[in-house]
């Protein structure tokens, strides 16, 4: 185990100080260093899609979770050209990801995490039209940036089956490694996110919350820049059946972005786009209505479908905000006895 886990962490490293590809390179803003899917779900028990759950895994059991999501026009360019209404490049038009989420208890309030999140299927034209002046498709599948890290309950129940305490809250730090392997998969080095989320549960209603943050190194896309971001999500649920075997789930998540926006214009003397003015902050924002059930098949086990659209609350959505969303995913962590609960 001491072995693998030598090895486990050099990958890391090397993984980490990779040289940038071509692409990331700012100054050309043509870079596509970033994730269309701004979807990055915790690992662990958790009653949202979009918040993490205010419990960890409990101690030496393993927790395993799929979520899978499907995004309309994540990556939409307008270009400006030698046509005054510019261009419009579908960068990504139909994105279908999966993220494997695994949770190992390492104590009683800490847990570790990983995610490894893969695109299943993809279509749209990247940025070769602006590259090459002919348009081709994006590559079909990608591996995306995994992520690991680990998560601290603060206050409230373990994963247990019965919990008398309203209120739990639970810190994680995970850092998203630069193993994507090709464009709008990934970034060009480790994402460190730290977050802090919270739920206050008042049978059959569940408010939940989270902030955070994604601290990265800035992508700039034809004046379009995706850099380090606020997470800030909000969620409401209501039980119908008792136990959890059905409820309603709707959720909201915004990150704004923290570095400013360029609007670029078209030299027809050089051929070059240049920055000439700033545009509206980049916030991609999404909520989502979903169904949810808990404890159907085996205790422990969750299940939720849902579909939203995007938040626009600076006038347009920006890239990383799809047309809609569909999300399904599927949860099992191991629970406790209650008398084995502290």
């Amino acid at each position: 185990m001491r072995k693998l886990a030598l090895v486990t962490l050099a990958g890391w490293a090397l993984a980490s100080t990779r040289p940038a590809r071509a692409d990331c390179a700012p100054e050309a803003h043509l870079s596509t260093c970033f994730d269309a899917d701004t979807l990055w779900p915790h690992a662990g028990p958790a009653y949202f899609n979009f918040i993490g759950g205010r419990a960890t895994t409990p101690p030496g059991a393993f927790g395993l979770g799929i979520v899978a999501t499907y995004l309309s026009r994540p990556v939409v360019l307008a270009i400006p050209s030698a046509d005054p209404n510019g261009t419009e490049v579908v960068a990504v038009d139909h994105l279908s990801d999966a993220t494997l989420l695994v949770s190992f208890g390492l104590t009683d309030r800490v847990d570790a995490s990983l995610a490894l999140p893969v695109v299943a299927y993809r279509s749209g034209s990247g940025i070769s039209s602006l590259t090459s002046g002919r348009a081709r498709p994006i590559s079909y599948a990608a591996m995306r940036d995994a992520r690991a890290g680990a998560g601290f309950r603060l206050a409230g129940c373990p994963a247990a089956v019965a919990c008398e305490h309203p209120f739990g809250m639970a810190a994680r730090l995970e850092l998203s490694l630069p193993t994507g392997d090709d464009s709008f998969a990934g970034d060009q080095s480790v994402v460190v996110t730290p977050s802090l989320s919270g739920e206050w549960a008042a049978p059959p209603f569940v408010a939940g919350a989270e902030i955070g943050a994604r601290i990265r190194n800035t992508a700039d896309l034809a004046g379009s820049r995706v850099g380090s971001q606020v997470v800030l999500a909000l969620g409401l649920g209501a039980d119908v059946l008792e136990g959890g075997r059905l409820g309603f789930v709707v959720e909201a998540m915004a990150l704004p972005t923290l570095v400013a926006q360029r609007e670029l214009t078209f030299d027809q003397a050089t051929g070059e786009r240049i920055e000439s003015g700033s545009r509206p902050r980049l916030v991609p924002a999404e909520w989502e209505a979903a169904l949810r059930s808990a404890d159907l098949f085996t205790d422990g086990m969750s299940l939720s479908l849902g579909a939203g659209t995007p938040l626009l609350f600076t006038g347009e959505s920006g890239i990383t905000s799809p047309r809609y969303r569909v999300t399904f995913s599927i949860r099992y962590t191991p629970r406790r006895r209650r008398q084995d609960a502290p």
